[in-house]
């Protein structure tokens, strides 16, 4: 599991990717001159502010009018209006560029760089001038620093520096690099007008001004010496260097002020650069803590396979058709890789690139989108077995609450809590500026509730699931308040469905009476709550309200052409093809739509059969995971070939075109992570799902992987599942710490009820 590269980055595109949940970096591999892109996950702009606006009274209720009457498009022109002047998420900012610049001339032969995911290490091998060249750079968890090594069989001297991104000064002091930067106050851009980065402001008040940022950087080399130069640290005339670089920043809480009350970084660094050990003993302790998560998931994919080769050319050979099934498993593992390097107890929640951004105002702002996107970014973590890596999730939404009971109250009149369609460091959970149908949707608080619930039924935490209680709990209110009494039962009026529009007067609009999505997002939070109720023998205000109003939900419709229906009435599509694939909620990430409603199935197949298979990438990881619920496996292997599609970094926002980077990280285009993660998740639903009340074993096998084994998945009830097949042969392992009759499907095979004793391993065996 390595990708491996023949040249130097070309771009950020190209480089290696690399973190410890909280610092990352991108490093390109040069030469005669190294770059490494760094990120902290707390440099945002801006610190903790209310962003409610007062809004026009009873705007609420002229809207619902006005859609009960059939004129959506004067509904939607009320809703953009009253939404006016709303403030936009902060902005995740890159902390610079650390440069390392070799003196003298180069012949450059034998180049190799690759990434292991197997040790989360990068490492570059070259001749220069025949003279053997050797570096290599990981990032730990334990000592929480980047390190960065470079053996030489011939002396050198180098220089290093930092640049970019916020930093205002660099410095050497003694032995260290000293680099410090500001991220800016709260930013006036919004996603409407991006270019406008005048709009970041640099405040001299100190309530205005943003987080303050240092790196520090120390060299230690056994046979050279280590000098200042300038604003730069020289080495000098040596054959080995290994340099520590550590990043802290005065972020000290979402409701705490980053300059009236932040943290000191520098007493925090003073600590982080104690580590002066030899590189083996810090990369020891890093694969001490790391393997662990990793290790706990294999697969294997036979046949086809080219590790060996250029990942670039491996993926140009892939679009032409060539089959290489090893890409399929190696950005699967990617998927985990990256989802351990950016997410872990006690950092910040992986945004919509991770931890890893380069640009002053990146694209969205890499945000927290909560109409999919953030809760893509989870979605592996149960069947992969990665727990720990929610606790960033889990502490975002009890973050949210305080920020969502004052929106419920400020724009509905509801008690408990809300989120409209992104937040940020901050916890911002307010409209933002735009077009109502991104910005008036305030589901995004309940989806992720989802994402909770269902990790408790993977882990079956009964401590986990008393933590995430009070955050259903307040949604659930919002919910119960907000909903309307109906002739067709209960919904959310009005609504929109998530950055989707229809036709009406030739134009296009957004905000009907209700839609799908919302009603779907209401019956499955309704549904997890009762059962979480029921887990805990809670017998709360809410719950007799919340099993009414479940029952009474309206119900899942289908339109004339057989395809769920996306609004409360049939509408003409402004996009046939949209990407977003929201009123199919209930087949994914929901648990509405099932092999037990067959005519919902087939009404989900016709619709997907419509929206096409192209689309951004992260929409193609989603239909690769609703093609899996459906048993679809030739079309899984379809999406997956679409993603597998080359893009060109130099190409800009677009909405179809969706594939992967040379670095395989996802391309919408441009970069966002949720579709590596989405990818991730879709191959473990390929291969195990347990949302039905069975486990099912290869549900939706692509025909070319036709052999092949995979340990450590996990089935909902904390069950580990490893399989063997081979054609129609399969050989399965199941594991559970408690003892339990489970229903086990296999491939297209009729159910068995299977026993399991508690700590032992049981085999099956098929065909």
């Amino acid at each position: 599991m390595k990708m491996i590269f023949k040249n130097p980055a070309q771009g950020w595109h190209e480089s290696l990717i690399l973190g410890n949940g909280r610092i990352g970096a991108a490093v390109y591999g040069g030469t005669a001159r190294e770059k490494i892109a760094l990120n902290e996950d707390t440099l945002w702009s801006g610190y903790p502010a209310q962003t409610q606006k007062e809004m026009p009274k009873d705007y609420l209720k002229q809207i619902r009018e006005l859609v009960e009457a059939g004129d959506y498009v004067s509904a939607m022109e009320v809703t953009e209006k009253a939404l006016g002047e709303s403030e936009d998420t902060q902005l995740y900012m890159p902390f610079g560029n650390l440069f390392l610049e070799m003196e003298g001339p180069e012949e450059i032969t034998e180049y190799h760089r690759e990434l292991d995911l197997e040790t989360a290490e990068m490492s570059v091998r070259y001749r220069n001038f025949g003279h053997l060249v050797e570096r290599r750079c990981l990032i730990s968890e334990p000592d929480q620093i980047m390190v960065y090594q470079i053996k030489s069989e011939r002396p050198f001297t180098l220089c290093i520096r930092a640049e970019g991104g916020c930093l205002r000064e660099s410095r050497v002091q003694g032995d260290i690099l000293k680099s410090a930067g500001r991220c800016p106050g709260r930013s006036g851009i919004t996603k409407d007008d991006p270019a406008r980065a005048e709009l970041l402001l640099f405040s001299e008040k100190p309530e205005e001004m943003g987080i303050r940022y240092e790196g520090w950087g120390r060299v230690t080399t056994p046979d050279g010496r280590v000098r200042s130069k300038g604003e730069s640290l020289e080495v000098q005339d040596a054959t080995e260097m290994t340099l520590y670089y550590a990043i802290r920043s005065s972020f000290a809480g979402y409701d705490r002020h980053p300059e009236l009350e932040g943290r000191d970084p520098q007493t925090q660094l003073l600590e982080d650069l104690r580590c002066e050990d030899p590189y083996e003993t810090v990369r020891a302790r890093h694969l001490e803590e790391y393997q662990p998560y990793y290790n706990r998931v294999s697969l294997e994919l036979k046949k086809g396979t080219f590790e060996d080769q250029d990942l670039k050319q491996r993926l140009i050979e892939a679009e032409r058709g060539r089959s290489d099934q090893g890409l399929s498993a190696l950005l699967f593992h990617y998927g985990r890789y990256l989802l351990i390097s950016a997410s872990r107890p006690g950092t910040q929640a992986a945004n919509l690139q991770g931890i890893w951004n380069k640009e002053m105002v990146p694209p969205w702002f890499c945000d927290y989108t909560i109409n999919i996107n953030t809760q893509m970014n989870y979605w592996l973590a149960g069947a992969c077995n990665l727990d720990e890596m929610t606790e960033p999730l889990v502490r975002l939404c009890r973050e949210m609450l305080p920020d969502g009971k004052r929106t419920a109250e400020d724009y509905f009149g509801c008690r408990g809590a809300c989120s409209f369609h992104n937040t940020d460091l901050w916890r911002k959970t307010s409209p933002a500026v735009g077009q109502a149908m991104w910005s008036f949707w305030p589901m995004g608080y309940a989806w992720l509730c989802r994402n909770l619930f269902d990790q408790y039924l993977f882990n079956r935490d009964r401590e986990y699931l008393k933590e995430i209680y009070p955050v259903l709990k307040e949604n659930v209110r919002f919910c119960l308040e907000a909903v309307e009494e109906t002739p067709q039962g209960y919904v959310l009026s009005p609504a929109t469905s998530p950055e989707n529009e229809f036709i009406q007067k030739g134009r296009k609009v957004s905000v009907a009476v209700f839609s799908e999505n919302c009603n779907a997002i209401i019956r499955n939070l309704l549904q997890d709550y009762l059962e979480c109720c029921g887990e805990l023998g809670m017998e709360d205000d809410l719950k007799e309200r919340a099993g009414k109003v479940l029952e009474g939900m309206m119900p899942v419709a289908v339109d004339s052409k057989g395809r769920i229906r996306e609004w409360n009435e049939e509408l003409e599509e402004a996009d046939v093809h949209h990407r977003h694939l929201s009123h199919l909620y209930e087949l994914h990430p929901g648990r509405g739509i099932t092999g037990d409603t067959p005519a919902l199935m087939e009404a989900a197949k016709r619709s997907l059969e419509s929206r096409g298979d192209e689309g951004t990438g992260w929409s193609l990881a989603w239909k690769i995971l609703m093609w899996a619920r459906l048993k679809d496996g030739v079309h899984v292997g379809r999406i997956i070939n679409n993603l597998f599609h080359l893009v060109d970094p130099d190409i800009k926002d677009t909405l179809f075109g969706g594939g992967v980077y040379p670095n395989l990280l996802c391309a919408h285009p441009p970069y966002q992570i949720d579709g590596n993660f989405g990818y991730t998740a879709g191959v473990a639903e390929v291969l195990l799902q347990s949302h039905g009340g069975e486990i099912h074993v290869l549900p939706a096998l692509p025909p070319a992987w036709t052999e092949g084994k995979v340990s450590g998945l996990r089935a909902r009830g904390g069950i580990l599942v490893g399989m063997e097949w081979q054609g129609c042969h399969v050989k399965i392992r199941l594991f559970s710490e408690r003892t339990c009759d489970v229903r086990l499907r296999i491939a297209e095979g009729e159910p068995v009820n299977v026993h399991l004793e508690a700590g032992k391993e049981t085999g099956i065996s098929a065909g």
